[in-house]
């Protein structure tokens, strides 16, 4: 992990700063490179104005004791002082603005790098345990990416602050300079030591973090509560949640307690530089060698000074704690780089094309066993064939295999007589309309909407979307709908409602008629439908569904039955295929499931 590496030094924080620097140049250039300038201009402003105060003094004091003083010898020094502090508020200013306008830009555009590259990992890498866990400590990050340029630029300024008033001091009280130069080193140690600890505790419990986090967010979603409230399992996950919060905080307590010691005796070697800084300068006004506006002069240089030493220690442990935060998110980019796209970009006809799998095995990151084993199966362009099988017998696995959601680990995947892999991914999936069991519930969106995202190349052709809802015998609950299709679809939007299971379902199947892609693959569609909706969908489907590829997933055999050809998984494997009517007669597993689902209705 990025913190533990040994070898982390300038180098990785010089490209892990540059890389921000980049997104931020992508976000909003103009307010970047603003920001960056204002903020170098303003670390010289405290030991400006302590020149112009010291130069006052001794002016005061001249002017003072000559035979006539006069007022109108401070107007020049006076105005000079207004002016330089127009200039320096004006940079504030812009500084301030750039830096409200950078946040702005930052908490709105910062997460789509994370989901556009999220997405460009695909399905198999997402289920990656160490690439969630990445994902979380990016999301907690975004704030770290916003701030580290300011870090950056203030490092810069408070080096600049550092340089210019040591000058000044070296003149009058230099052995303090070397002081100063040594209480950071201390101070660098101590408050690296501490950041390294609350950095380790957060990184090594981020998956106990992702579940307590969900844990919070199963305890207060609706959906959730209706079975807590019965069960009585609120208490149990709140306190799940509580618990690791409260551990989490007693171990960032301790941390902290020790910390705050040590700062205090940080803060003693500040007091006693400048204790013994001002001693000096006052044995320097006594001997002569120091005017009063000078002595003023100096001691606040040296205040400066003092301080920045200080802020600059927290800011180099700032920096680096950033920058080893986003250099854990950084590998998210590198380490892990969306899969090889294949090259050949298919021809955007409507016709089916011919599915080929040869001897096709497949097995899940981080398990022993293959999920599917030498799988041969030939689905010709137009086929209706349906996948049955026994829960884990590998069915919604082959389909996420023909989508190339994942690859084989053996084998190959043919599309008219092109390997899969060789494919360019965008242009498969638009030949693919696939209706999984777990489908998407857009509730933040309209019926329109709902339907019309299955292919917003169209353009949400409404003709389109009423003739895809009437498909799927969605028509009455759509029309009975107070805002018909611009119903928002969640109790949670003013006006808006929430859909039934089985409403929601035909929603989607509306948006699988709406799609009307050559290859279209459902799997376990109807699960929520009674059996006469479902059979009045799956007649529209084998009606107007005509010279298009479909494969059925399902363990209903009144909606399998009319396939061209029913293939029968077990254990991974293809153990019969064949004709409904030719499947009864082999009297094989399917046709012993298929009296006893007939049985069961009797």
């Amino acid at each position: 992990m990025a913190f533990q590496k040994a070898s982390y030094g300038i180098k990785d924080l010089i490209k892990t700063t540059c890389w921000v620097w980049g997104l931020h140049m992508q976000i909003a250039p103009t307010y970047t490179v603003l920001h960056t300038i204002t903020q170098i201009i303003l670390s010289i402003q405290g030991l400006v104005n302590a020149f112009f105060l010291g130069y006052a003094l001794d002016l005061a004091s001249e002017i003072s004791s000559s035979a006539n003083p006069q007022f109108s010898d401070f107007i020049p020094l006076i105005i000079l002082v207004i002016v330089v502090n127009l200039v320096f508020q004006t940079v504030t200013l812009v500084n301030n603005y750039c830096e409200r306008l950078l946040d702005i830009h930052q908490n709105l555009k910062l997460r789509t790098f994370l989901y556009e590259h999220l997405n460009k990992l695909g399905i198999a890498q997402l289920e990656n345990p160490e690439i969630a866990n990445r994902a979380q400590r990016f999301m907690e990050a975004t704030g770290t990416i916003a701030n580290h340029l300011a870090l950056f630029t203030t490092l810069i300024g408070r080096t600049l602050t550092i340089v210019s008033s040591g000058i000044v001091l070296l003149k009058t009280i230099p052995l303090l300079v070397p002081f100063y130069l040594i209480t950071f080193l201390i101070k660098w140690n101590f408050n690296q030591y501490y950041v390294r600890k609350l950095w380790l505790l957060n990184l090594h419990n981020t998956e106990y973090r992702r579940k307590a986090f969900t844990s919070a967010g199963t305890i207060s979603d609706s959906i959730y509560l209706k079975e807590l409230k019965i069960t009585g399992g609120f208490d149990y996950i709140k306190h799940k949640y509580e618990a690791y919060v409260g551990w989490f905080i007693m171990e960032i307590k301790k941390i902290r307690n020790k910390w705050a010691v040590s700062r205090y005796f940080q803060y003693v070697l500040d007091v006693a530089g400048l204790g013994a800084g001002l001693g000096i300068l006052l044995n320097q006004v006594i001997k002569g060698t120091l005017s009063v506006g000078q002595l003023a002069f100096h001691f606040r240089t040296l205040s400066i000074f003092s301080e920045s030493i200080d802020a600059i220690t927290f800011q180099l442990v700032n920096i680096r704690e950033s920058s080893i935060k986003l250099a854990d998110a950084l590998e998210l980019f590198e380490k892990f780089p969306a899969d090889e796209d294949g090259s050949i970009t298919l021809e955007p006809t409507v016709a089916s094309p011919r599915i080929e799998l040869k001897g096709v095995n497949f097995k899940y990151p981080h398990s022993k066993r293959n999920v599917l084993e030498g799988i041969d199966l030939t689905i010709l362009p137009g086929e209706k064939i349906a996948i049955v099988g026994e829960n884990g017998a590998g069915k919604t696995t082959l389909v996420k295999l023909i989508g190339r959601f994942y690859r084989p680990v053996g084998g190959e995947i043919k599309i008219n007589e092109i390997n899969l892999n060789d494919i360019k991914v965008d242009s498969w999936h638009k030949k693919l309309g696939i209706l999984f069991q777990d489908f998407n519930q857009y509730s933040h969106l309209d019926v329109r909407e709902n339907v019309g995202i299955g292919d917003v190349h169209k353009q949400f052709n409404e003709e389109e979307i009423k003739l895809a809802i009437k498909r799927a015998d969605a028509t009455d609950f759509v029309n009975k709908y107070p805002s018909g299709l611009e119903q928002i679809l969640s109790e949670k939007y003013k006006e808006g409602i929430r859909p039934s299971t089985g409403q929601w379902q035909k929603l989607a199947i509306a948006r699988f008629f709406y799609r009307n892609a050559p290859v279209l693959i459902l799997d376990e569609p109807t699960a929520s439908i009674d059996a006469v909706a479902e059979a009045e969908i799956f007649n529209n489907i084998y009606k107007f569904i005509e010279n298009k590829t479909v494969i059925i997933i399902s363990h209903r055999f009144s909606t399998v039955r009319n396939a061209d050809r029913i293939i029968v998984l077990d254990k991974g494997k293809i153990i019969e295929q064949g004709s409904h009517e030719e499947l009864l007669k082999k009297k094989g597993k399917y046709a012993n499931a298929f009296k006893l689902q007939a049985k069961g209705y009797e």
